[in-house]
């Protein structure tokens, strides 16, 4: 399992992305708007490309962080290379995916689903 990135929540990118970059951050990309989540996406990675930051900006009111603080949302596993992840997940018993396969226009179209930890946390896998 492979880490792809941390996802936070803010609501103006602009100031945002300014402030990751003084961290050395650079962005990977041109920013998304994602109609099916209704958020817009941002990738930075740092300067030896170990990390990756997603900000994400509620579009409206039907965006999925809408209702979110601003701050940490998630981390992000590319599990793609194992197609039965979602099984073994939930043998592992530590929390439920609560989504269906969701496509990221963010992340080059590829299929997420999101699950919660039991310790309340919220993770994405890249299944796809």
């Amino acid at each position: 399992m492979v880490v792809h990135h941390t996802g936070l929540v803010v609501r103006d990118l602009a100031k945002n992305i300014e402030i990751y970059k003084k961290l050395g951050y650079s962005c990977v990309g041109q920013t998304i708007t994602d109609f099916i989540q209704n958020n817009k996406v941002v990738f930075l990675t740092n300067e030896d490309r170990t990390h990756m930051l997603e900000l994400i900006a509620p579009l409206n009111s039907k965006s999925t962080v809408y209702n979110f603080q601003d701050g940490y949302h998630h981390i992000c596993y590319d599990v793609s290379d194992d197609s039965d992840f979602v099984n073994q997940f939930r043998t592992l018993k530590i929390g439920k995916v609560f989504t269906g396969s969701i496509v990221a226009p963010a992340i080059d179209d590829r299929e997420v689903v999101f699950a919660m930890l039991y310790n309340g946390a919220l993770v994405e896998f890249i299944i796809r």
